[in-house]
């Protein structure tokens, strides 16, 4: 074992001259040639923008629900991100809400909560160019998703018929920007206040019939609280063919590997003492992480049809210091095939796609009596799991007329769950269940300015879906049902917004008994949550941009009886009631970008009872650019005001665990273009 305080010393800074070789390298090697800086920025109407979110290429406005889409121009306005979760975040999308982070380090996992759900870093499908990212159990960690030449972030809030198990909270896809020349290339690096910092480079290309990307990229971050860190790198790239003018052949690769020292959460009394302070720091707290991934996707044309099938592979590898020493190494295989019928239906343009998928996940999990990472005993529990799931799906979209669209489709999962226990205190158990997900929905275009849609969506979510150790054979799948109607559109002068009312429910709820590190699952009965979302961005002729996001979410428990005791009617742990955020920047070729976003939290409760609760709070951000030639230097400032905050927490007072927002903050860097 390593002694990760020596190795923190060691490696906190090599990786940012490693990096800076990187830029220089790229510098000499490609000659400056007219990149993507020079692109037409033209704004695009929300009925103008296609997305793949539902596996067939459709306009949003023919989507029947209320997508997000972060445009490339969008994510120009956030300088600096070496993290796509990073843009989200900042994005403050309607419905969608990430807490602090509760490991220290805002590259080491995320939590996510859509309209209303429990936070929790299972819950999201999340992937890059239709590749998904999650682990096999659902997992993700923000450091996989380290990209930084981006077209688009499609964002959907529900579960999905196409998508099934483990998108019960809805689909993030980033999608990667395609070159137009044989070499682009782009690097950057930047420094942050808390200590640590990132670099980056990008080489996109497209070459008669070959594409390429490939983004390799760094992290040395400290965390808030003190003693954490996270030291990471990351590599993602993709290759693709044209076999001929119809068949496209691409291979998608991506390895990661970390390092670092997790935080651990306050009770309220620490909190209010010292939100930065990290009672339980050093070596204990070690962990270290390799992940890779494989993916060969095969897409043809036949007339006017399309035939998708891929194959994804993936591992992980992780070793950590949590209540004894645990051993965890996984793998899983994903194939899957589809075909989309493009086929008129009289004068109705009609699109169907019918596909099935094959999943199977195996995980081997070794836990060992351990005073620290780096003194580990013996082995005190260890079993083994298979993870086999089918499935089968269709959905069709029907172009009744230029205004109304319907679109239907249903969804079946089957899953072969079966654990088996190596050690006597460990658990053997078996599982074999299914059931159908259906959806429908339609839009309609009331006018140039208004498009009405309307949905009903649903989704299961399978119990190895959690976290290895609270999972157990009496859990029953997850059931969403997911209802909502709403307006999107664009006004004259470059404004553009969506609205829509939501209501949620959910039987069968995966929850923990309570807050001990050998407490399980339970099924919580049913959990409902409804409210309101709105977004509106506005960019004007003078330079002028503006944005703002409000949702309204009532999130609760209808039926909760835990251990004996009733929590019916009570809040959903850590789901904030009212989400506000605003946006006010000015860009002007001479002078610079500059922005100002105050973002406001809602009232938060952290633990059953709701008699351990964090009043709502704000934050103001700020950020400044400035472009010279094909360099952009910028800054950008976090909780101006150093506000103290929960930022996510469970338990109960006098044994809390909860960890704080990040204080007053800054980075700095520069990103250039070749």
């Amino acid at each position: 074992m390593k002694n990760c305080t020596l190795y923190k010393k060691m490696c906190s800074h090599t990786g940012l001259i490693v990096c800076l070789a990187n830029i220089m390298i790229i510098a000499i090697l490609i000659p400056v040639s007219p990149a993507w800086a020079e692109e037409d920025k033209a704004d695009a109407q929300i009925g103008d923008i296609v997305v793949t979110a539902t596996k067939m290429s459709t306009e949003v406005d023919k989507i029947p629900t209320n997508i997000t889409v972060i445009t490339h121009e969008d994510i120009e306005k956030y300088p600096g991100h070496y993290n796509a979760l990073t843009v989200l975040q900042e994005a403050n999308i309607p419905g969608l809400y990430f807490p602090a982070n509760g490991s220290g380090g805002g590259n080491a996992e995320v939590g996510i909560s859509t309209r209303g759900n429990e936070i929790s870093p299972w819950g999201t499908k999340v992937m890059i160019n239709g590749v998904e990212f999650n682990r096999g159990n659902g997992y993700v960690r923000a450091g996989r998703l380290a990209i930084h030449d981006i077209e688009r972030i499609e964002v959907t809030k529900t579960p999905s018929a196409e998508y099934g198990d483990n998108a019960l909270g809805g689909v993030i896809n980033i999608i990667t920007r395609k070159a137009k020349d044989p070499v682009e290339a782009k690097a950057g690096i930047a420094f942050t206040s808390l200590g640590g910092g990132n670099g980056y480079s990008v080489l996109n290309g497209t070459q008669g019939y070959w594409n390429y990307y490939l983004d390799a990229s760094m992290v040395r971050e400290d965390s808030y609280q003190d003693d954490g860190y996270y030291d990471g790198n990351n590599v993602y790239g993709k290759v693709g063919y044209a076999l001929n003018d119809s068949a496209q052949l691409t291979f998608h690769g991506s390895y990661k590997d970390s390092k670092g020292i997790y935080t651990t959460g306050l009770t309220r009394e620490q909190f209010d003492q010292d939100p930065s302070q990290n009672p339980n720091s050093g070596p204990d707290k070690y962990y270290e992480t390799e992940e890779s991934l494989g993916a060969l996707v095969y897409s043809q044309k036949l007339g006017p049809h399309e035939l998708m099938g891929k194959m994804e592979l993936q591992t992980s590898n992780y070793q950590m210091y949590w209540s004894g020493y645990n051993d965890v190494k996984a793998w899983q295989a994903h194939p899957e095939v589809n075909m989309t019928f493009n086929h008129d239906i009289g004068n109705m343009a009609n699109k169907l796609v019918v596909g099935t998928e094959y999943r199977y996940h195996d995980i081997d999990v070794k836990r060992y009596t351990a005073t620290s990472f780096s003194d580990v005993g013996a082995l005190n529990k260890s079993f083994s799991r298979k993870d086999i799931s089918y499935a089968g799906y269709l959905q069709d979209e029907l172009r009744i007329t230029d205004a109304l669209t319907v679109t239907a489709g249903i969804r079946y999962d089957y899953f072969d769950l079966e654990q088996t226990a190596n050690t006597a205190n460990s658990t053997a158990w078996a599982q074999k269940k299914g059931d159908f997900s259906p959806k429908f929905g339609f839009t309609y275009q009331l006018c140039d300015q208004a498009n009405l849609f309307a949905g009903f969506n649903s989704g299961i979510k399978s119990p190895v879906r959690l976290a290895q150790w609270y999972t157990n054979g009496d859990l029953d799948p997850e059931n969403l049902r997911s209802y909502e109607v709403g307006l999107r559109g664009n006004i004259p002068n470059g404004v553009d917004y969506n609205l829509a009312l939501f209501w949620q429910e959910v039987t069968d709820k995966f929850v923990r008994q309570s807050a001990d590190p050998d407490a399980q699952y339970e099924n919580a009965g049913q959990t409902s949550s409804k409210g309101v979302e709105l977004g509106v961005n506005a960019k004007f002729q003078n330079g002028l941009y503006a944005s703002t996001s409000f949702t309204y979410q009532d999130s609760k428990f209808d039926e909760f009886i835990s251990q004996g005791v009733d929590y019916s009617g009570k809040k959903m742990v850590g789901v904030p009631d009212i989400m506000f955020s605003f946006r006010l920047g000015y860009t002007q070729k001479m002078f610079g970008d500059i922005s100002i976003s105050p973002v406001y939290t809602g009232k938060r409760y952290f633990n059953y009872a709701n008699t351990n609760e964090d009043d709502a709070f704000w934050v103001l951000n700020a950020r400044y650019a400035k472009t010279i030639g094909r360099v952009e230097l910028y800054v950008a400032a976090n909780n101006l005001f150093d506000e103290s905050a929960v930022g996510s927490g469970s338990g109960n007072p006098g044994n809390e665990s909860l960890y704080p927002i990040t204080g007053f903050s800054t980075i700095a860097g520069l990103n250039m273009t070749f």
